[in-house]
């Protein structure tokens, strides 16, 4: 009797990744260049058209110009003023933040997992998230006053609904039958927890914290407008007041300058996480 033994064929490999070549390389340099040089000349033309139109269409004190916002840049650092107010509005955003992001995300978790509360409940978290929150802000002032506390009070309570929806919408996608399956071997509600709900909503909660921080910043700056002596919303409404378009200009700008910088951080730390789960999300 004759016995054939058959060889088992090794499993394909993965197909590997072509390297980079130096003209690829070169390739993605000339395409970054090209891109920063057409968003440089865009920002060119525009202030060249700003600073053209200031005075000659339109009035100064309306439009200002950028040679007046370079000025009283200048002006309000060499007095370390610029400083004091985003001081202010940083630490009232990111108090506001950081709590809206506890109670958002531990909400959203809770939500998610249990689903007899998520019943109960979602109603009301419906309601309240449709609940214009700048409109809340002078009710704010009658229970807390005018001092930070009210400010961190409007940015908790206008970022915590980004995140908390987000969460939970992320603890309520979860793959039912990995969820069996971890039941299955024995987990216990923790375990579940750390192992599958926390994974899976990670994605989800980076998202919301990019998107989340703009609306803390917002309402942390809309508390200022309501009340207060310091800050870059009461920079901004001051210099209103006294029709220097120029000083408000400053303002917003510095907002937007420090809200854009906080999203290549988070962008960066979400890009991070991302290669560590492996799915290469780009930011």
């Amino acid at each position: 009797m004759t016995t054939q033994t058959v060889a088992a064929k090794p499993a394909p490999a993965a197909p590997a990744r072509p390297a980079q070549t130096p003209g690829d390389r070169r390739d993605k340099v000339v395409d970054l260049v090209r891109l920063w040089a057409i968003r440089i000349a865009i920002v060119v033309v525009f202030c060249s058209a700003w600073q053209f139109s200031s005075g000659r269409i339109f009035p100064v004190f309306i439009v200002s110009s950028p040679t007046l916002v370079v000025e009283r840049f200048g002006d309000f650092m060499q007095g370390g003023e610029l400083f004091s107010h985003l001081g202010y509005t940083m630490r009232a955003c990111g108090m506001g933040f950081a709590i809206g992001a506890l109670i958002g995300s531990t909400l959203g978790l809770l939500f998610g997992i249990y689903e007899s509360i998520s019943r109960v409940i979602s109603p009301f978290a419906a309601m309240l998230y449709s609940t214009p929150k700048i409109m809340l802000s002078p009710l704010i002032v009658v229970w807390v006053g005018v001092d930070l506390t009210m400010k961190v009070f409007v940015a908790t309570f206008a970022c915590m609904w980004v995140i908390f929806y987000n969460v939970w919408n992320a603890t309520r996608r979860i793959d039912r039958n990995l969820l069996d399956q971890m039941r299955l071997m024995g987990a216990n509600q923790r375990q579940i927890i750390v192992g599958l709900y926390l994974p899976s909503a990670l994605t989800w909660l980076l998202t919301s914290l990019r998107v989340a921080f703009p609306v803390a910043l917002i309402g942390a700056v809309v508390g200022e407008f309501v009340a207060s002596s310091q800050g870059l919303g009461y920079l901004a409404l001051d210099s209103g007041q006294r029709y220097d378009s120029a000083g408000v200009l400053v303002a917003v700008l510095t907002i937007t300058v420090t809200a854009m910088t906080i999203d290549s951080i988070l962008a960066a730390i979400q890009r991070k996480v991302a290669l560590w789960q492996g799915e290469g999300v780009r930011g």
